[in-house]
């Protein structure tokens, strides 16, 4: 999407601890708290795409958020398949504003 010019607007659903533990981030992405996800759904423009990603193996938190975002009526929504690290093995930009805790 990106390459083709397209500005989706990327969520970032990993949990505050595990954050902590990985800063990594995509650039622009926008942290979720899953506690308050009425807050982020408020503030999401419902006529753009939206990409969902987490650490999970098998990307359990950002399906969940993105099956949460389509059931509130958001159409163009998926979660990134491999996450943040399938993310920077295809060799896209990573932002790691404070280095890694571990």
């Amino acid at each position: 999407m990106i390459s083709r010019g397209d500005q989706p607007i990327v969520l970032d659903v990993r949990s505050n601890d595990h954050r902590r533990l990985d800063r990594r981030q995509i650039p622009g992405a926008h942290l979720v708290d899953l506690n308050d996800l009425q807050a982020t759904l408020a503030a999401i423009p419902r006529d753009r795409e939206v990409v969902v990603y987490c650490a999970c193996p098998n990307e359990a938190a950002s399906v969940t958020v993105a099956l949460k975002l389509r059931a509130s009526g958001f159409r163009r929504v998926r979660p990134l398949a491999g996450g943040i690290d399938a993310w920077e093995s295809a060799g896209f930009a990573v932002h790691n504003p404070k280095g890694s805790a571990i």
